[in-house]
C-alpha cells in the first residue's frame, strides 16, 4: 500500500490526457482518485463552452464555483477515507488559470472575482488540500493539442475558437513556469500513448518512484 499520507496530481490543459494517465497511475500504483467534475456532472460546462462571449458572462461564475464546490468534495473525501490519492487536475489550476483568466478577459467580473478568491482561500487553508508530493505536468505544442482536443468527440469544446486554445495554452505555460508549491515532474505528450500502448505507465511510474524516493520503498509501488 502507498503511505498513508501520499498526494499525487496530474495538471496540464484540457486535451493533454490528464484523465488516462490519472486512472492508469492509480492503478499502477495502487492510489485512490480525485476526478475533475465534468460533463453530466457539471451543468455549466456545456453552457458556457457554446455561449457567444458576451452570454458567456452568466455562466462563468457558476461554472468556476461549481469546480471549486468540486474540490472541497474531493478534499473531504480524502480526508475521511485516508490513503494515497492521485488528483486529476488541481485547485491551483482552477484559480490560477481558469477563474482569473475569465476575470482578466472581461468574462468574469471584479465582484465575481473576488467572491471567488475568498473562497478559494477558505479552500488552501483546508487540511486536505497540502501541496501534491509530486506535480505531473502534461503539455506539449498548441498544435498537438488542438488536434486531441478535435479527437475527444466534445462538440462544445470543438466550437471554440482557436484564439481560446491559443490563450490557454500560453497560460498554462506561464503558471508552470512560475509554480512552486511543489516539485513537478513535465511529461510530454508526445512521448508515451497509453491508448495505444498501455505498457508506457510502467516507464512514467517508474519516473514517478525515482521523484519520490528514498520516501517510497520500491515494493510499496511495484509490489
Amino acid at each position: 500500500m502507498p503511505p498513508k499520507s501520499m498526494l499525487l496530481a496530474v495538471a496540464g490543459m484540457v486535451g493533454t490526457g490528464k484523465t488516462t494517465l490519472t486512472r492508469a497511475l492509480a492503478q499502477r500504483l495502487g492510489l485512490q482518485m480525485a476526478l475533475e467534475s465534468v460533463d453530466d456532472e457539471n451543468p455549466w460546462l456545456t453552457p458556457f463552452y457554446g455561449a457567444e462571449r458576451d452570454s458567456q458572462q452568466q455562466y462563468a461564475l457558476r461554472l468556476q464555483l461549481h469546480f471549486l464546490a468540486t474540490r472541497f468534495h474531493s478534499m473531504r473525501t480524502m480526508r475521511a477515507l485516508g490513503g494515497g490519492w492521485i488528483l486529476d487536475r488541481t485547485w491551483y489550476e482552477d484559480a490560477e488559470i481558469f477563474a482569473r483568466g475569465l476575470f482578466e478577459a472581461g468574462v468574469m467580473s471584479k465582484d465575481e472575482f473576488a467572491l471567488y478568491e475568498r473562497l478559494y482561500a477558505e479552500l488552501l487553508t483546508g487540511p486536505a488540500a497540502r501541496p501534491p508530493r509530486i506535480l505531473i505536468y502534461l503539455h506539449g505544442s498548441l498544435d498537438v493539442v488542438v488536434a486531441r482536443i478535435g479527437q475527444r468527440g466534445r462538440e462544445a469544446e470543438r466550437d471554440m475558437a482557436p484564439s481560446y486554445w491559443k490563450s490557454l495554452h500560453a497560460r498554462y505555460a506561464t503558471w508552470i513556469d512560475s509554480f512552486r508549491r511543489c516539485p513537478v515532474l513535465r511529461l510530454d505528450i508526445r512521448d508515451y500513448d497509453l491508448i495505444r500502448d498501455p505498457a508506457a505507465i510502467d516507464d512514467i511510474a517508474a519516473t514517478v518512484r525515482r521523484q519520490l524516493e528514498p520516501e517510497i520503498p520500491q515494493t510499496e509501488l511495484f509490489g
